[in-house]
């Protein structure tokens, strides 16, 4: 498997998501990494199980936060795009109830289903939504410059 990193491909060139996109994967390489270890003791189960639960709390703080610019400029596909974060915290949270029971399989599943949506959902789902929010960013600047003109 490949190993998460943050590139220039990830960008959508919204600064506030850019960042917290890159967040999001510098803690799923964590996970990916610390999965990768092989003759897992218990300490890297306990470690793995922290980075799930990581992962999980940043992707719902995030998610909410990103849901909400896409409201406030009444994005066209929010519900599909809820539906996919949705999606992805729903099969994280069975992933971690299924943790219990066999960590090693499950952070082997969980790592690879991150490593494979993750990348996905930032290349195309959230870059498909990147150019109409800045076009509302651009026509909000500029709304707001002819309303000082006419002061």
């Amino acid at each position: 498997m490949e190993g998460l990193a943050w590139d220039d491909s990830c960008k959508i060139d919204i600064p506030l998501i850019d960042e917290r996109n890159q967040r999001l994967m510098e803690i799923a390489a964590k996970l990916q990494e610390l999965a990768a270890v092989k003759r897992k003791k218990e300490e890297d189960f306990e470690n793995i199980g922290e980075a799930l639960a990581d992962i999980m709390e940043f992707a719902r703080m995030h998610f909410n936060e990103e849901e909400r610019i896409l409201v406030g400029k009444q994005y066209p596909e929010l519900n599909q795009h809820k539906r996919e974060h949705k999606r992805f915290i729903k099969k994280l949270m069975g992933f971690r109830r299924l943790f219990s029971e066999d960590p090693a399989k499950v952070s082997d599943d969980a790592t690879a289903y991150v490593a494979s949506w993750l990348p996905d959902h930032i290349k195309e789902e959230d870059a498909r939504y990147a150019p109409f929010i800045r076009v509302q960013n651009y026509l909000a600047e500029c709304q707001a410059m002819g309303r000082r003109g006419r002061s």
